[in-house]
């Protein structure tokens, strides 16, 4: 596709080699597994916790939600700057960041109940966490987006996506058993360890990158580039040293295709937090002798496999000659509706088994979502998509302070009641379907 006069284009002065895109890709896919071990420690050890430092629902809800407070209202900021700044440059610091605080987090609760305000302690913790980590997902679709193609860019993002479950695998795997073994600060140590170790990789690959040269600044006819020369030319990557301008972002607001992927990036988001926060627990009362290590592992399983086949899915569709609306529609519409199905059985069975296997498949369902709406910004902003992506990612995070948040009174509220919160998010996903079903594009916006 030839740039238009005048178009911005995204500094891509360094394409990837095949050699180059495979290193970054294993490296961010790492990276987001270990970011989302951190992130599930809470959440899987939050019964050992809430027992620990006698928190009731609503405590508990609280304080697992406000980690997507700092998360949520930083996830704009941090896009526009690894946008304009580079995202090689803020992703080593934020990094080492939350994986000190992920490290120093059980001896920081020690510490909240040494002085007169506990809770206000714990919610700073978990803010800051959030803010912390919300650079993560914005630089890595900004570094996607300068340095891949168009038509490599979804399938590269959304395997670095995937990494997400993976993390929550591994998490749910380890933890459980240090929670028996050791106790619920070991999980912590643990999964801080791991993240200061990818910090070292990744500032390694940064060095190896600059030492190179990274890649070239025009690809040459004999090197083995991710261009395909069906929808890129080299004329549309020779544009390193055009200033990053501002996001349009009025035309973006008011085309009604960004708030229909905003909702559906929304109730999808809501689901998800709801299940990532919640279901350790609702197994852990609802079914007091099962084993963590088979709940806390079984459904993110799933998720990893279903996250990681949806982008090359996705792929194939449009290989096909499928538009890239349909399949994005396809995907995500099998997504939520998948999910609300599931959630809508859970209050008819009492069977652990039964209720694992709805479970696992609501997850699997969800990981449709990564050929869905979770590559949308590349699609209708690909000049801006650290940026746009940060507004995503806000919209699927404010679910974790609302829904989360939300999900704990209801509990509080009618006795333990899960029912309620699980047919309260069906219904919005069904809502979140219909929406993007209707409204959705997979066209250039701005």
């Amino acid at each position: 596709m030839l740039k238009r006069p005048g178009e911005y284009e995204p500094p891509l002065g360094k394409i990837w080699t095949r050699a180059e895109s495979r290193m970054w890709t294993i490296t961010m896919f790492s990276g987001t597994c270990v970011l989302y071990a951190a992130r599930a420690s809470l959440p899987i050890c939050a019964a050992a916790v809430a027992k620990e430092f006698a928190w009731n629902k609503t405590d508990s809800g609280t304080v697992l939600s406000c980690f997507f407070w700092g998360y949520a209202l930083t996830q704009v900021f941090a896009g526009r700057i690894a946008d304009k700044y580079g995202a090689e440059k803020i992703l080593p610091y934020s990094s080492l960041a939350w994986t000190m605080i992920t490290f120093f987090t059980p001896h920081l609760f020690d510490f909240a109940y040494w002085t007169n305000y506990p809770l206000v302690v714990l919610l700073t913790i978990r803010i800051l966490t959030g803010v912390c980590q919300a650079f993560h997902i914005p630089s890595l679709a900004s570094i996607v987006s300068k340095h891949l193609a168009a038509a490599d860019k979804g399938r590269v993002f959304g395997i670095v996506l995937a990494g997400s479950h993976w993390g929550t695998v591994l998490a749910g795997a380890i933890g459980s058993i240090l929670i028996e073994w050791i106790g619920w600060r070991s999980l912590f140590q643990f999964v801080g360890i791991l993240s200061l170790v990818w910090c070292w990789i990744f500032r390694w690959v940064l060095d190896k990158k600059n030492g190179t040269g990274g890649g070239r600044s025009s690809p040459q006819p004999d090197e083995e580039v991710l261009i395909d020369k069906k929808h890129d030319t080299i004329e549309s990557h020779l544009s390193a040293n055009t200033p990053c301008p501002s996001v349009p972002w009025g035309t973006l607001f008011r085309h009604p295709a960004f708030w229909a992927a905003a909702v559906a990036q929304y109730t999808g988001g809501n689901s998800y937090s709801i299940l990532f926060n919640w279901l350790p627990s609702y197994f852990h009362e609802t079914f007091p002798t099962a084993k963590g290590v088979v709940y806390n592992v079984v459904p993110s399983l799933a998720i990893v496999v279903t996250s990681l086949v949806a982008p090359v899915m996705a792929s194939r569709a449009l290989a096909e000659g499928k538009t890239v609306t349909y399949t994005r529609k396809l995907m995500e519409g099998a997504s939520l509706i998948g999910i609300a199905f599931c959630l809508m059985l859970v209050p008819m069975t009492s069977s652990f088994w039964l209720s694992l296997l709805i479970f696992t498949m609501a997850m699997a369902a969800r990981g449709l979502h990564h050929g869905g709406v979770s590559v949308n910004p590349h699609d209708f902003a690909p000049n801006h998509a650290g940026s746009v992506f940060g507004v995503f990612n806000a919209c699927g995070a404010i679910t974790g302070f609302v829904g989360v948040y939300i999900a704990g009174h209801i509990l509080e509220a009618t006795n333990n009641n899960w029912s309620y919160v699980f047919v309260v998010t069906a219904a919005q996903c069904v809502v979140g379907a219909m929406v993007y079903t209707l409204l959705g594009t997979g066209q250039k916006i701005i």
